[in-house]
């Protein structure tokens, strides 16, 4: 083990904060290539979604504040119900596991013009999730997701956890369906991401999922975050904190989830873009297509 290594070990076992403060200056070094000032983020909508996704770790809008672009919307939305009309469930998933409640109907490979591509790389989604994390992110894994009703106690992402995909994550989330808590609303402990306050981890079982009581000891009940919200609802997050999916009860969940990570994350890429005309994107977009910058 290195000298390095060691004095970290020493430090997220006495001082854990700080040892999450010396890995995020560090994740930050490695990535100053590709710094981003939130100052940039100037329009009020944008800067409202940043500042509560700064201070919370999630914030909620609509599709019109954060895009604006009721065609893209419209486009999207006809996509999104068009794979869903077409689903049919396949054999059986094993009780218990996340298959047997989360679909993707849609991921991997998307073509440029694809309405859920044009979304993951707008310009103000963009500048928001950049603003975020003060770097320019990189558009790491595009999906739809139908999440349905299943019987039993609450399992796997149904618990509470953090992501382990970076130092510092955003997911982007926008809803295609009424999302009630019958639909099982993504559910969010404020102040658990990077930037809060509330860094400290509750007991959990042995793949670090915990129980509505356990995180009532770090976050009290009345403050958790249900995300309700009708189709158009949008929701940025750093999942790098801790969130669940309340488990649905009777109604199924149409999503899209977009995710921007650093250039330095710790899972691969799990996209594929065709048909890019790299001379037409922004230096953000570039970056979040190509993972560097342009030239």
């Amino acid at each position: 083990m290195s000298v390095g290594a060691k004095v970290r070990s020493q430090l997220a076992k006495h001082a854990p904060k700080l040892e999450e403060a010396v890995v995020r200056a560090n994740w930050r070094r490695h990535n100053r290539d590709r710094a981003f000032s939130p100052e940039q983020v100037t329009s009020p909508p944008l800067r409202a979604l940043l500042d509560g996704l700064s201070s919370d770790g999630v914030a909620v809008g609509t599709f019109d504040e954060l895009i604006g672009d009721r065609p893209l919307w419209d486009e999207a939305a006809a996509r999104a119900h068009e794979l869903y009309a077409a689903w049919r469930p396949e054999e059986e998933a094993e009780a218990g596991s996340k298959a047997s409640y989360l679909t993707k109907l849609a991921t991997g490979k998307y073509s440029a013009d694809d309405p859920f591509v044009r979304i993951a790389l707008h310009p103000n989604v963009l500048e928001v999730a950049n603003g975020y994390l003060r770097m320019r992110s990189h558009l790491r894994a595009l999906e739809l997701w139908l999440t349905r009703p299943t019987s039993g106690a609450a399992v796997q992402t149904q618990l509470w956890h953090r992501d382990a995909d970076d130092v510092m994550n955003v997911k982007l989330f926008v809803y295609f369906t009424n999302v009630t808590r019958p639909a099982g609303p993504l559910t969010y402990a404020p102040g658990t991401h990077p930037l809060g306050d509330r860094r400290e981890m509750p007991e959990h079982d042995e793949h670090r999922r915990s129980s509505d009581e356990q995180m009532a000891g770090i976050v009290p009940e009345a403050e958790w975050r249900v995300l309700e919200g009708e189709p158009g609802t949008i929701v940025l997050a750093d999942t790098c904190g801790y969130h669940k999916q309340l488990k649905p009860e009777s109604d199924e969940r149409v999503k899209l989830v977009c995710h921007y990570v650093s250039g330095t994350p710790y899972v691969a890429p799990a996209i594929e873009i065709s048909g890019i005309d790299a001379g037409a994107l922004t230096d953000d977009q570039y970056y979040a297509v190509f993972d560097r910058a342009r030239g």
